[in-house]
C-alpha cells in the first residue's frame, strides 16, 4: 500500500511551533504569528505565506520559533528576557485557517493581492477576539475575526 503525502495546513504548520516551543519552554503562550511570503512578493494564494515567526508570552520574557525555508520545518526557538506588549494571548488552537479566512475577504469584494498576513489579538478597546490581518497591496488592511469570521473594512495602518 503506498502512502501519499497530505500538505501540512497553515494551522498545522503554527501547532508545530506551539509544540516545539512548548516542549522547551512549558508556560509559553502563543501571542502573534507573522506570515510573508518566501520571496516578499504580493500574492492572492494564501498557501503562499510560508514564511512564519512565531511569537510567545513566557514568564517575564518572549519566545520567537522562526520557519526554515522547508514547509514544516522550524529554526530552534529562542528566548529573550523582555515582554513582547500590545497583544493578547491567543488561545490555542484556533478553528479557522489562513485559506477559510481569505476566502471569506474574497467575499466581502477584496480582491488586492497580499503580502503580509498575521494572526494575533490586538490589545485595543473593542477588539473581543484574535483575528488574521491581510496586509493588501493597495496599502490598506482587512481583519477577519477567528471566532465571529467577522470581516472588518478596510483601513490604513499607520506605520
Amino acid at each position: 500500500m503506498s502512502q501519499t503525502s497530505i500538505p501540512l495546513s497553515y494551522l498545522g504548520n503554527v501547532n508545530d511551533a506551539v509544540r516545539i516551543v512548548q516542549a522547551q519552554y512549558p508556560a509559553a503562550l502563543l501571542y502573534v504569528v507573522l506570515g510573508t511570503t518566501a520571496d516578499g512578493k504580493p500574492t492572492d494564494d494564501p498557501r503562499a505565506i510560508t514564511k512564519l515567526r512565531v511569537i510567545f508570552r513566557d514568564e517575564g520574557g518572549t519566545v520567537f520559533i522562526t520557519s526554515k525555508d522547508i514547509w514544516g520545518e522550524w529554526n530552534a526557538p529562542t528566548r529573550v528576557d523582555h515582554p513582547f506588549v500590545g497583544d493578547r494571548v491567543i488561545p490555542w488552537p484556533i478553528n479557522l485557517d489562513i485559506v477559510q479566512a481569505y476566502e471569506l475577504i474574497r467575499k466581502h469584494g477584496y480582491t488586492e493581492s497580499f503580502t503580509t498576513v498575521n494572526l494575533s489579538w490586538t490589545l485595543y478597546p473593542g477588539v473581543e477576539e484574535p483575528h488574521y490581518a491581510f496586509e493588501l497591496s493597495d496599502g490598506k488592511t482587512v481583519f477577519v475575526g477567528v471566532y465571529t469570521h467577522t470581516v472588518l473594512p478596510a483601513v490604513v495602518l499607520t506605520k
